[in-house]
């Protein structure tokens, strides 16, 4: 056995129980009916990619590399289920969606700069996906005959707005959320068709989310029709 495949077993090893309890806590917000060997199951697989890409970084540690690998790994496996309503869907689209932001942060090494801005920035990517994820699904949510003109007229333009948003970032960033929030497919799924492993995705999912928060954020006047020359970083 290798030196680099036996570091691999030892931290799988190690942290299988670490795997079991996010799988356990993620459990909790499921119904009853789903199988905790499932969860759990998935939980390990997540673990195992987290165990055989970490390269000992400077600044992360593996349960943090680990941790939203693990998480994201469970999220594609519920994914694929077909038990949910349309508006749990969206729920898990959200919290799916913010695990890859985070899973992109966890990445890069932490340092003490950066302070309230980039706390900031954080929360306002995060806003963004969840934005993103009320967007998804297939199925046009029924009108709600209660809800006031002038709050349709604001959901209306929201809406406007988070499209127009979206079509000013670069293409392959912009196919990547298109076929993650629209067209119900995981980052794997969307490497596959692009030619891309899944971790450049991950990159391209998350620096589009900050492109798309950078747009939302701009004042009405000074959107315009810009359209951002880079794509990742």
């Amino acid at each position: 056995m290798s030196t680099e495949t036996s570091l691999t077993h030892r931290l799988v090893e190690s942290h299988r129980g670490y795997a079991h309890a996010i799988a356990t806590d993620i459990l909790k917000g499921l119904p009853s009916h789903v199988e905790k060997a499932d969860i759990q199951s998935a939980a390990e697989l997540g673990l195992t990619e987290a165990a055989a890409t970490f390269d000992g970084r400077a600044n992360v540690q593996f349960k943090t590399f680990a941790y939203y690998r693990i998480r994201g790994a469970v999220y594609d496996a519920i994914r694929k289920a077909t038990w949910f309503s349309r508006a749990q869907y969206k729920e898990l689209v959200a919290a799916s969606a913010v695990n890859e932001y985070m899973t992109d942060a966890s990445a890069v090494p932490q340092t003490p700069v950066g302070g309230v801005e980039e706390l900031e920035a954080h929360v306002g990517s995060i806003v963004s996906c969840y934005m993103l994820s009320l967007e998804s699904g297939k199925v046009e949510p029924p009108i709600d005959r209660q809800q006031s003109a002038e709050d349709r007229l604001l959901e209306k333009e929201w809406h406007s707005r988070l499209h127009q948003a979206l079509a000013r970032i670069p293409e392959k960033n912009r196919t990547v959320l298109t076929a993650y929030y629209f067209e119900e497919r995981n980052l794997e799924e969307i490497g596959a068709t692009l030619g891309l492993s899944k971790s450049w995705v991950c990159r391209l999912h998350a620096k589009g989310i900050e492109m798309l928060r950078d747009q939302l954020e701009k004042p009405a006047d000074a959107r315009g029709g810009a359209t951002f020359a880079g794509s990742i970083r």
